[in-house]
């Protein structure tokens, strides 16, 4: 398995890496790259963007006679019009200062065009400034890997908005095990890593996996694998949308109860609020008075600080004493959280008062809960006629259907057709692919992604047949 795995990756990048004798074929991987290469420097000479080669197979080789990709794709670089000077190869520099010196070049744009493996090119690389483009040539065995290339690109410092990601796949080759492979890993590891899926997620939940998928199915050259692909994508889509309403219905549902809860609470509330208000004795000025034990005070000073002194006075957790009236109010005094004294004014509703340094600032504390309880009726009415409009609403929403369960069981049906017609339950896709499309061997697709470099994530994905 380890020899066929080798030859077959090597030889969906190109036939000379197993025959050095074998034609250059037209459209082979590497021939694709150096013209998609050469046509982005050369609409990107002015501001000199750069870009960014990866491939992990057919690295430099210092021994006669053994082709290279590298090579090859730099010498015909060079004979498009690219000069030899702006391409290099990471292999080339060994050493942490010599790496640094190359990477200062292609930040400056005298370099343009640097080729390299994931595990030289990957971490540490940071040329991310000038870049415009990035190409993968062959297929990696982890997910991790292609999220590391691109995090050559997709990164801060980046002074092109929008970027281009470019996966070169070939047709009928070996292509479609790797990134089948690369698919299921990717979904696996988002199954541990990911549980939730709450609406906001639900368009990232296995998105590379997704990519993967698609790539695979270009790979395959078979019309009902790129199907397949499709509508996995969709169903995958639809399927977290249905659980996302079942979820939403669950909290409608919840919160209509709730409310029918709390807005008898609400409506009793008011009226209480009413009834404290028509009780409410007036303490503005001199008709100021309050009832402290057995004594009267009309000066609010020696009334705050008779009160202050019985606050300090009351202990025990959770305490409570009744000690007088204000504003036709009973005063009680109450031990609340972490050992708190608080001021409690109890008629219908009982509303709280502060307990402050001075004996002046707590009466002032009482009047003004005394003197807001018109506010306060204003609020429980806006708070009644909130609660009841929302219940409405919400109600109204109750039991509605999955807009897309049609679309849905259709696609599925659709599904377990492809499913059967590709036999893949017997690992016979292969033979089914070759015999749907026997001449797409050797032919290579680009697919290419636009991405969005200020929201760091895809934007469109177009799968391009060359």
């Amino acid at each position: 398995m380890l020899k066929i795995t080798s030859e077959g990756r090597k030889a969906a990048l190109d036939l000379r890496l197993l025959h050095s004798r074998a034609p250059d074929h037209p459209d082979s991987k590497v021939n694709k790259a150096v013209e998609k290469i050469f046509e982005i420097w050369k609409e990107t000479a002015e501001n000199r963007a750069t870009q960014l080669v990866f491939c992990d197979l057919s690295t430099p080789s210092h021994f006669r006679g053994r082709f290279s990709a590298y090579d090859d794709i730099k010498r015909k670089l060079a004979a498009l019009g690219i000069p030899e000077s702006e391409i290099a190869f990471i292999q080339d520099y060994d050493s942490d200062a010599q790496k640094l010196a190359l990477f200062k070049e292609v930040r400056a744009g005298r370099v343009r065009v640097l080729m390299g493996s994931t595990q030289k090119m990957g971490t540490g690389t940071n040329v991310q400034e000038r870049l415009i483009a990035l190409h993968h040539l062959d297929a990696l065995w982890r997910p991790a890997d292609v999220e590391q290339r691109e995090g050559r690109i997709l990164r801060q410092g980046n002074q092109h908005a929008a970027v281009q990601i470019y996966r070169y796949v070939t047709e009928g080759s070996f292509d479609a095990y790797m990134w089948q492979t690369l698919e299921t890993k990717a979904k696996f590891i988002n199954q541990i890593m990911t549980g939730d899926t709450h609406v906001r997620r639900v368009e990232d939940i296995d998105s590379r996996a997704l990519t993967y998928a698609e790539v695979k199915a270009i790979a395959s050259g078979n019309p009902l694998v790129i199907e397949k692909a499709s509508i996995d994508a969709e169903i995958a889509r639809l399927t977290r949308l249905r659980s996302q309403h079942a979820e939403t219905q669950y909290r409608i549902r919840s919160t209509v109860r709730r409310l029918g809860e709390e807005i008898p609470i609400i409506s009793q509330r008011l009226e209480n609020v009413k009834l404290d208000i028509a009780t409410r004795k007036e303490t503005r000025g001199d008709a100021f008075e309050i009832r402290i034990a057995n004594a009267t005070f009309k000066d609010r000073v020696q009334a705050g600080e008779a009160l202050n002194r019985m606050a300090g006075q009351l202990t025990g957790r959770s305490a409570e004493k009744e000690i007088g009236e204000f504003a036709g109010f009973r005063l009680v005094l109450r031990i609340a959280f972490l050992e708190h004294t608080e001021i409690l004014l109890k008629g219908k509703n009982t509303y709280p008062a502060n307990l402050s340094e001075t004996g002046l600032g707590t009466i002032r504390s009482m009047e003004y809960t005394v003197q807001n309880l018109d506010e306060c009726q204003e609020r429980c009415v806006r708070e009644l006629a909130d609660a009841e409009k929302r219940k409405r609403e919400l109600e109204s929403k109750i039991g509605q259907p999955y807009e897309h369960e049609e679309k849905l069981q259709s696609l599925a049906l659709r599904q377990q057709e492809i499913v059967k017609s590709l036999d893949l339950t017997k690992n016979q896709a292969a033979n089914n692919m070759d015999a749907a499309n026997p001449s797409s061997e050797g032919e290579t697709v680009s697919a290419s992604v636009s991405v969005n470099h200020a929201e760091t994530r895809t934007r469109r994905l177009a799968a391009v047949r060359v």
